[in-house]
This record gives structure tokens, C-alpha cells and sequence, in this order.
């Protein structure tokens, strides 16, 4: 029975535990090849990793609907979220709250019609979310026509600059984001109700899921996480460029699979998802720090991707075969 419930808990969490360990033995490599092992580079790296965390929660909670859905859509989310809350702020700290309800309110707008096209009209997340990418980015590109402003509010700056007993403060807020999203996921009826829909969307409406409410809601949220991920890394880099988003599609979807997240949905793990932002994170300084050239990177990042897809395949084949024998033992 131990036996049993060690396997379960380690195929649940072997993901992520694994990262972790991972994490602090590139941590300890790097600090023993350049300037020694401090904390400080742990958490400068744990910095860097809580912008994509966010985009990384936000693709969580589509990848959990189920059917293989993929929100394409963040990257181009991202950067208008860059661009709307330079523009409306302009410098301004009374104008960060007006922002930052626009980013808002533009993410439950692309939220809404992303999981339109998809429930009601029956396109595939992926085609849906990468039709709605190209529209934010043509928008975006209009917006950057006569974009001139350059000077970042001086309480957003603090936000993501400002520490606390050396560790910057964008980290607890993402931890507590985590928190949040993890209470969703565990304690509320829409998170039960979202995890039955990724493991079986006909069962759950069986069940009576309000599938339909769900998934809008899932698909509102990630665009709204997304936006304020962009004015957040707008105000870190004091900018906003077109492309700025475009790093984060693959890596978002990277971070989430490290941290445990099946891609074919009905299971997420919010805590998983900081780890693995944490670990491809350290795996890219690594890389840079042994001089690696970004084709390389990529090339790193894409097979530690498709590894790890081929392992959350199998563990999803093994709790697919688990159901049957347990359905047919049942039948008997």
C-alpha cells in the first residue's frame, strides 16, 4: 500500500521534483564555473523567472481545459499589455489604475472571443488562439506607429525593482498569484469543475459541469494574466517593442510541462509551474554562461520540451489504462 501511494504521489509531482533537484545542481555548476555560489544568483534567476511564471499560470489554465488546447494568443497578450499600460500611463503614476483596468478589460475581450471560437464555432484552441495572435499583433503594430512614449510610472517601477531583505518583491506577488491559483484549482467548484472538464469533458457535463462558463472563464483569465504579465515586463525592461511577447509562447508551455501539467488536460499544478520557470530559467543561464550562441538555447529548450511531453504521454497512457482496468473490475 506505501508502495502504491509512492508511485501515485511521484507520478503526480515527479515532474517538478525533479526540477527542482535539477535547479540547485545548476545552481551549484554555475556558481562553481564563475563567481562562486551565492544565494543572490538564485534569486536574481528566480527573478527573471517570475515574469514567465505568470504567462506560464495563465497557459496552465487553458492547457487544463483538455483536447489538447494550447492558448497561442499570450505572446501577442503580452505585448499589448506592454504597450496599453505605457501608453495610458505615460510616466503618470495616477494613470497606473486606469492602465491596468484597460489591460483588464482587453483581456476578458480577447478572452471572450478566443473561447467563442472555440466552444461555439468548434476551432481548435491552437488555430483559435493563433488566428487571435496575428489580429493582437497587427493592432499592436498600429499602436506602435505612433508610439512615442518611453518613461515607465515611477510606483510600477518600484514594483518590479524594489527588495525586501534582497529578495524582490514581483516574487511574493507571484507566489501569492500562485497561491491563489492553486485555491482555485483545489477549493472552488469552477477549479473542480475545470480539472473534470480536461479529464473528461463528456463525463463532466454528465455530471452537470457548466462546461460552457468554465472554459470562458478559463480562457478570460489566461488573456487577463497575460496583459498584466506584459505592463509588469514593460516596466522591468522600461519599455515596450513589438515581439516582446514572443519568447514566452514555447517557454510558457515549457515551464508548465516541467512543472507537471498534463498537456492533455485535468491536471495542473500551480506550484510545479514556478519551479519550472525556475529550472528552464537556470538551464538558459547555464547555457549562456558556457557561451552557447540562442540557436543552441533553442534547440535545448525544444528537446527538453518534446522530452518532456513524451514522459507526461506515458504517465497519461498509464492513468488512461489505470481507469479501464478499474472500470472493467467495477463491470465484474
Amino acid at each position: 500500500m506505501k508502495n502504491m501511494k509512492a508511485k501515485a504521489f511521484f507520478s503526480r509531482n515527479g515532474s517538478w521534483i525533479l526540477a527542482m533537484l535539477g535547479s540547485i545542481v545548476l545552481w551549484i555548476l554555475m556558481g562553481l564555473s564563475g563567481n562562486g555560489i551565492t544565494i543572490r544568483s538564485l534569486i536574481d534567476n528566480a527573478y527573471t523567472a517570475s515574469f514567465l511564471a505568470i504567462a506560464g499560470l495563465a497557459q496552465m489554465l487553458v492547457v487544463t481545459t483538455g483536447r489538447g488546447a494550447i492558448d497561442l494568443s499570450i505572446p501577442g497578450m503580452i505585448t499589448l499589455g506592454a504597450y496599453v499600460s505605457m501608453g495610458v500611463c505615460n510616466g503618470s503614476n495616477a494613470m497606473i489604475i486606469p492602465a491596468i483596468l484597460l489591460v483588464i478589460l482587453l483581456g476578458v475581450i480577447v478572452g471572450l472571443l478566443n473561447s467563442s471560437m472555440v466552444i461555439f464555432l468548434g476551432i481548435p484552441a491552437i488555430i483559435a488562439t493563433m488566428a487571435m495572435n496575428y489580429i493582437i499583433v497587427t493592432g499592436t503594430m498600429l499602436i506602435n506607429n505612433t508610439f512615442n512614449v518611453f518613461t515607465i510610472p515611477s510606483i510600477l517601477k518600484a514594483i518590479v525593482q524594489t527588495r525586501v531583505m534582497g529578495i524582490p518583491i514581483i516574487i511574493g506577488i507571484v507566489v501569492i498569484l500562485a497561491l491563489f491559483i492553486h485555491f482555485l484549482l483545489s477549493s472552488t467548484s469552477y477549479g473542480k469543475s475545470l480539472l473534470a472538464m480536461g479529464q473528461n469533458l463528456e463525463a463532466a457535463r454528465l455530471a452537470s459541469v457548466r462546461v460552457v462558463r468554465v472554459e470562458v472563464l478559463t480562457y478570460v483569465l489566461a488573456s487577463v494574466f497575460a496583459g498584466i504579465a506584459g505592463a509588469l515586463i514593460s516596466a522591468r525592461v522600461t519599455g515596450a517593442y513589438l515581439g516582446m511577447g514572443d519568447n514566452y509562447q514555447m517557454e510558457s508551455i515549457a515551464c508548465i510541462v516541467i512543472g507537471g501539467t498534463l498537456m492533455s488536460g485535468g491536471r495542473a499544478n500551480a506550484f510545479g509551474t514556478l519551479v519550472g520557470s525556475l529550472f528552464l530559467y537556470l538551464t538558459i543561464s547555464s547555457m549562456q554562461l558556457m557561451g552557447a550562441d540562442a540557436g543552441i538555447q533553442s534547440v535545448v529548450k525544444g528537446a527538453l520540451i518534446i522530452a518532456l511531453l513524451l514522459v507526461g504521454a506515458s504517465e497519461n497512457g498509464e492513468q488512461r489504462d489505470g481507469r479501464r482496468h478499474k472500470a472493467g473490475a467495477e463491470q465484474a
